[in-house]
This record gives structure tokens, C-alpha cells and sequence, in this order.
């Protein structure tokens, strides 16, 4: 990159970070802790490696000592859900689109001990195996110009939500009970609805496609969505209940298209599809088979509220992988995963701080 684009890109993220620094400033009570997090966003930003914990963070601001930025996380007065509702009016400011997706999915933040919050040893979609790790459910912004996270939830195993002696130490509000990872997801998109967030598309995999309240909240608020659904799921055709595996092999040769869901990293996701018809006139059973390999499979049980074409499907279905990105980038350059709090609201207001910064990336 030429010098003069290096310094207009620094300019115009300083111009960024100052309207965000100035949107979430109402949000800390003193100048101290304000101070603190506008410094602990923008190190997040600057610092690179692995690592971005409070001494690094600290370093990167000048501070000769963490405790600023210990202190912000676990002591200062200021209220994180304000600070996330605030984030998200700046991502709308500028990514706000009526045909946006918002997509679902949850990443393991991997960890060594047993003290963080929530930190069980449960799946780790990172690696697929059972992992020592806490688990966050979010939901993304989607549109053709950009992708940031917008909300998420901490997912607490059910043991944690029954030792009171680990809700004590940890600082678990007392009315925080055991939820799914479907519950707290359909609870992010209720919200997103509530609060008028304009979008028009809901995707996620297949832990969220199983959840029939999931659905039925999307078509409830005149939402469409493409969920992806396992090979045992079941839907009603009129030729009776199926199993996607079965509805498959029903599909005549000339039914399949190839198309394109979206560009990758190595050019354009072509595969073949299939979109099967079930009893109801808003429903269908979208299947997509690898070109190189017609055995592998996969199904999305799609709803939408009006008339839709095929094309339009399988684009939401491409649009699930963004998170993706989101998460890559949220770890590798916003220091997403890069800590290890023990307590509640320090994992939160992190969490909040690093979706600034990503934020910040994405605009």
C-alpha cells in the first residue's frame, strides 16, 4: 500500500473512532474511566500478536502499570448494555439496510483454567472436539457493504448456573438462569425486531434450524430466514412427511441448478441446488450438493413472506460464512478472545470493547 493510502486510511479510522468514542462517552460516569476505554479500543486496534491482555493494552497506551485497564473492566461505574446499545446505533449510522441478514452462531473462546466465567469443559465448533472453553452466542449484521457483530450472549452451562458458590465468586447477577443457545439467540432477534433494526433475512446453522421457536419468531415478525437443517429433519410435502435425506434422492436430474453463492477466497462458491416445495406456500426445502462430489449434502429449510425467487435464497445461504470472517477478525485483530476474566461484567464490557474495535474495522 502507498504511503498517502496508509495515511488517509489512519486518518479516516481516527475520524471513526472519534464519532464512536463520542456516541459511548455518555456511557462512564468520570472522565477517568471514559478515558480508559477510549484508550483500551484503540490499543486493541494497535497492538499485534497473539496476545492483547491488560499489559499489552496498557503498554500500548502509555500507561506504566495494567491497573487502568484492570480497573476499567472490573471496577469503574459503567453499564456495558448501554455502552453495546450504543455500539449498535453507530454500526446502523453507517451499515444500517433494509435487505440485511442477521446471522446467528456461536465461537468457543478457548481457555486453560477453570476460573473464567462460564469456562466448561463443552464442543468447540473451532476444533469440533470437546474443549476446555466458554462459549458465546452471537448474531451479526450482514449487508452487501459490510459484516460487524451487533449483539451476543454468553452461553453458562447448567452447571454453572447451579453452583451458587461459582455464580457468587464470579459475580453472576442473580436473576441470569440457564438458558439454550436457541433461547438466547431467539432472545437477540426478538430485540433486533423490537428495536426496529432493519433487516429482512435471519440465517444461521443447524443448532439454531432445529428450534421451531426460532422460526416461528422470524415468520411472527415478518422476517424470511434460511436455516440450516440436519439430514434427519423433517418437513411436510405434499406427498407427505419427508426426511431431507429422502427428498433428496427425490429430486428429478434437471431440477438441479448451478449457481454461485457468493465469492470466497478463491473465486466464486459455485454448486448445484435444488429447491423442493412443501405443503405450505411460504416454505421450502433448499438442498445444495458439491459439483466434485454429488454425495455431500446439505439442506436449509427456508421461510419467506412474500414472493421469493431461488437466487435470493441462495444468497442468504452464502451469507451465513461472514461470521465467520467476523470471528477471525474479531480474534485476530480486536483481541476477542485475547483475555482471562473471572468475573461477569469484566467478560461483558471486553466483549463490548472488542466488538468497538471490530466495528470500527467493518465501517
Amino acid at each position: 500500500m502507498a504511503v498517502s493510502a496508509m495515511v488517509e486510511d489512519s486518518a479516516w479510522l481516527g475520524k471513526l473512532r472519534g464519532e464512536l468514542c463520542a456516541l459511548i462517552a455518555p456511557v462512564f460516569a468520570q472522565a477517568r474511566s471514559r478515558f480508559a476505554a477510549f484508550a483500551y479500543v484503540a490499543a486493541l486496534l494497535a497492538v499485534t500478536g497473539d496476545r492483547k491482555s491488560c499489559w499489552q493494552l496498557g503498554e500500548q497506551a502509555g500507561h506504566a502499570t495494567p491497573r487502568r485497564m484492570q480497573a476499567l473492566l472490573a471496577e469503574y461505574a459503567w453499564d456495558w448494555r448501554a455502552a453495546l446499545e450504543r455500539l449498535q446505533r453507530f454500526v446502523l449510522t453507517h451499515l444500517a439496510d433494509p435487505g440485511a441478514i442477521l446471522v446467528l452462531d456461536e465461537t468457543a473462546e478457548l481457555k486453560k483454567g477453570t476460573m473464567s466465567v462460564g469456562v466448561a469443559r463443552q464442543h468447540a465448533g473451532i476444533t469440533g472436539q470437546i474443549e476446555n472453553c466458554q462459549t458465546v452466542v452471537f448474531l451479526a449484521y450482514v449487508t452487501a457493504r459490510a459484516h460487524t457483530l451487533f449483539n451476543f450472549r454468553l452461553y453458562l452451562p447448567k452447571p454453572w448456573c447451579a453452583d451458587r458458590w461459582q455464580r457468587e465468586r464470579a459475580q453472576i447477577p442473580g436473576d441470569t438462569v440457564f438458558a439454550t443457545k436457541t433461547e438466547q439467540g431467539t432472545e437477540m432477534v426478538t430485540g433486533a425486531v423490537a428495536a426496529s433494526v432493519p433487516f429482512a433475512w435471519l440465517a444461521g446453522d443447524e443448532v439454531y434450524g432445529r428450534s421451531s421457536k426460532l422460526r416461528t419468531a422470524c415468520e411472527d415478525a415478518g422476517k424470511g430466514y434460511v436455516f440450516a437443517v440436519p439430514v434427519n429433519f423433517t418437513v411436510t410435502t405434499p406427498a407427505g412427511r419427508k426426511k431431507t435425506a429422502a427428498l433428496a434422492r427425490l429430486v428429478p436430474r434437471a431440477a438441479w441448478e448451478t449457481r454461485s453463492c457468493g465469492r470466497g477466497c478463491k473465486g466464486h462458491r459455485d454448486y448445484e441446488w435444488a429447491l423442493v416445495a412443501t405443503s405450505s406456500p411460504r416454505h421450502w426445502m433448499l438442498i445444495r450438493r458439491k459439483i466434485s462430489a454429488p454425495a455431500e449434502l446439505a439442506f436449509f429449510y427456508c421461510h419467506a413472506p412474500g414472493l421469493v425467487s431461488l437466487s435470493i435464497l441462495i444468497k442468504v445461504a452464502g451469507k451465513r460464512w461472514p461470521v465467520e470472517e467476523c470471528f477471525q477478525q474479531g480474534k485476530g485483530q480486536a483481541g476477542l478472545d485475547q483475555h482471562q476474566l473471572r468475573l461477569w461484567h469484566s467478560f461483558h464490557r471486553h466483549t463490548v470493547l472488542s466488538m468497538c474495535a471490530l466495528a470500527l474495522l467493518a465501517v
